[in-house]
């Protein structure tokens, strides 16, 4: 049977400042997770909400390159809207505008019914309601932290902060993803593997912590795994924790096998870096041949400590 790969969360319209240059683009976990998810021969369907301000040209472009848009609402709020700052290495972020939450009646049930569902917020916009309706019907629920530990201060600016509705979505989550600064925010713990094992003990079944340039895990009940990073002329690393995620997501549900997807997913994401945005996406057939190559480095934890 086809893998079915639903994406949940609000799209953004994001204004980027770096070096004096100013440019607008889409965002968001549900655009990089859907771009990944068309690279591995998946149509993915989306679930979000925009304002009238979200250009026709945006839809088009979305459309043809064949994501499904049909749970793509328009509402009368102004599309969730982000200004990032580069200076000297560092990106800030400002929340501009936000757009109306996603609630279970703005789900499709027969649509993800079954499906692996991508839950990706960017500004807490899935409610806790939603996340439960999606995780009895997923046969995979997928959830990025991030969204849930974004505060917004007076300045409007975007801090992390852990949040009760964050601690309450993890026993949802099949599979949870989140950088290692996010799990040090939401539970108080740096070690990766302690952060990860913490959040398997409140109920996720597998959790992906990424480290950027220093590799990932991935832990289970049973297994802990080090992921290192694969080689690469890296330009950009937004977006890599969303295709990482979606990309382990799919493989795993086609494979159930914990090394293959992560050596697939760590391979996507170290092809994205090497270009600007979504440019450097490679199909899955060359995502899998440079993941064969270095799927034997990938170690469990003991065997590391043993070296």
């Amino acid at each position: 049977m086809p893998i079915k790969v639903s994406l949940v969360g609000h799209i953004s319209i994001d204004t980027i400042i770096h070096e004096g240059k100013v440019q607008k683009s889409v965002g968001g976990t549900v655009i990089y997770g859907s771009l990944a998810t068309l690279k591995h021969g998946i149509k993915p369907y989306i679930i979000s909400k925009v304002g009238r301000d979200f250009s026709d040209e945006y839809f088009i472009k979305l459309n043809r390159m064949g994501i499904d848009l049909s749970g793509l609402r328009v509402v009368s709020s102004r599309t969730t809207s982000f200004k990032l700052k580069y200076k000297n290495g560092q990106r800030d972020l400002y929340l501009l505008s936000r757009c109306d939450d996603i609630f279970p009646e703005d789900i499709n049930v027969d649509k993800i019914k079954n499906g692996v569902v991508i839950i990706g917020p960017i500004v807490g916009e899935v409610p806790l309601s939603t996340v439960k309706l999606i995780s009895n019907h997923a046969v995979s629920t997928v959830i990025d932290i991030q969204g849930y530990i974004r505060n917004i201060d007076l300045d409007n600016k975007v801090l992390l902060k852990s949040t009760p509705t964050a601690l309450s979505v993890i026993k949802y989550a099949d599979i949870l993803h989140a950088e290692i600064y996010e799990a040090s925010v939401l539970l108080g713990i740096n070690d990766p593997i302690k952060a990860a094992k913490s959040i398997i003990n409140l109920g996720a079944g597998i959790v992906l912590i990424t480290l950027g340039e220093e590799g990932s895990y991935v832990v289970s009940k049973s297994e802990a795994l080090y992921v290192p990073i694969v080689d690469a002329k890296t330009i950009d690393r937004t977006g890599c924790g969303d295709v990482y995620t979606t990309v382990f997501a799919i493989e795993y549900q086609r494979t159930g096998d914990m090394y293959f997807a992560a050596a697939m997913a760590t391979t996507a994401s170290a092809y994205l870096s090497e270009g600007i945005g979504p440019k450097g996406l490679q199909p899955r057939w060359r995502v899998k041949r440079k993941a064969e190559e270095i799927i034997d480095k990938i170690k469990p934890i003991e065997e590391l400590e043993k070296e």
